[in-house]
């Protein structure tokens, strides 16, 4: 799921519902999550909201019906008919270049009303949303994991060895048998063991030292237990110091499991920015951004240390947090984000 847009907060905000998880078109245009039981779209260009009661959020849709611009957010509305019906979904599809009614799947299916489109709330009027914090205990890497070959022990090399010499025997037992039965007479009886064991084994012999030799297994960058030490506040003025404990958890079957070399601490500001029209839009800030190394490395213990700094802080009322994102996918969502407490200047 792609980190949701601070204007989806205050939208759910105004309208009294915490918001769902978010949704987002394939060019990043375009966002959609749950608020209440209705959807909500915003477009992040044209910084302008469609709500659309009713429906439930499904996914952008690059290839919608025909008749209908791409992209289209595939919606899904639900009815109960009478006591006798059983409750029914039906899919429908909302055209985002001017907020059409939805396009129902089938000529029966009746298309759900939909509001046009409308500027966002102002947010000097409606005020800051609840922040909503994520700290999990575990995290695993979204990004692709690397594969590396599994390292035998000396007692897996002796069993592999020995599993390789008895299918090699009896491939050879069963090519010596092949050789027995072209003496002629009766001997040629052992035909019917030669064939079947030089065929089965022989094979069996190649396909095991294949796939033995290429065997290989995933390593999942995850950690477990994880910890924030974020202290009582901080001053935007002032250095912040902060450190990630965690612990690197145990390897599943086929995979070994390792921590990250690093991760990147942001630290970020949600405050109200005026723009040049006059409106005032609600936005989330990188103040200060850095690589966080593993500074403690103790058996499967992993202690990550970094400081961060915003300098001037912006004007009006702001919310301050940190987010925490995998090195590999720097771009991504957060997979940890924490509020923190502004304390004032000295």
């Amino acid at each position: 799921m792609p980190q949701r847009h601070p204007s989806l907060d205050l939208i759910a905000h105004v309208l009294g519902h915490p918001p769902g998880p978010a949704h987002a078109s394939s060019d990043g245009r375009y966002q959609a999550a749950m608020v209440g039981t209705d959807t909500v779209i915003v477009d992040l260009v044209s910084r302008r909201m469609h709500r659309a009661p009713g429906v439930h959020v499904r996914a952008f849709d690059d290839a919608p019906p025909d008749g209908m611009a791409a992209p289209a957010l595939r919606v899904e509305g639900e009815e109960t008919a009478t006591a006798y019906a059983p409750t029914w979904t039906d899919l429908q599809w909302i055209a985002l270049g001017d907020a059409t009614p939805a396009a129902p799947a089938a000529p029966a299916t009746p298309a759900t009303p939909t509001d046009s489109w409308s500027p966002w709330p102002d947010p000097r009027a409606a005020g800051l949303p609840p922040f909503e914090e994520r700290l999990p205990a575990e995290w695993t890497s979204g990004a692709p994991q690397a594969t590396e070959r599994v390292k035998k022990s000396v007692s897996g090399w002796i069993g592999w060895l020995l599993a390789g010499a008895v299918l090699a025997f009896m491939a050879v037992f069963g090519f010596q048998a092949i050789t027995w039965s072209l003496r002629g007479g009766w001997q040629w009886l052992w035909l019917l063991v030669g064939l079947p064991f030089f065929g089965v084994f022989s094979v069996s012999m190649v396909v095991f030292v294949v796939t033995t030799l290429r065997e290989r297994r995933r390593v999942r960058v995850a950690l477990a237990n994880m910890s924030l030490e974020r202290g009582e506040g901080f001053r935007p003025d002032a250095p912040l110091d902060q450190r990630l404990r965690a612990t690197v958890p145990p390897a599943q079957d086929g995979e070994r499991s390792v921590a990250p070399e690093r991760i990147v601490a942001r630290l970020m500001q949600r405050a109200i920015r005026q723009e040049a029209d006059g409106r005032a839009v609600l936005v989330d800030e990188c103040r200060d951004e850095t690589a966080a190394l593993c500074e403690n490395a103790r058996e499967d213990r992993r202690v990550y240390a970094w400081t961060l700094r915003a300098g001037p802080a912006l004007e009006g009322p702001s919310q301050w947090f940190v987010a925490l994102h995998d090195a590999a996918a720097p771009d991504g969502p957060p997979f940890l984000v924490a509020a923190l407490r502004e304390l004032p200047s000295r």
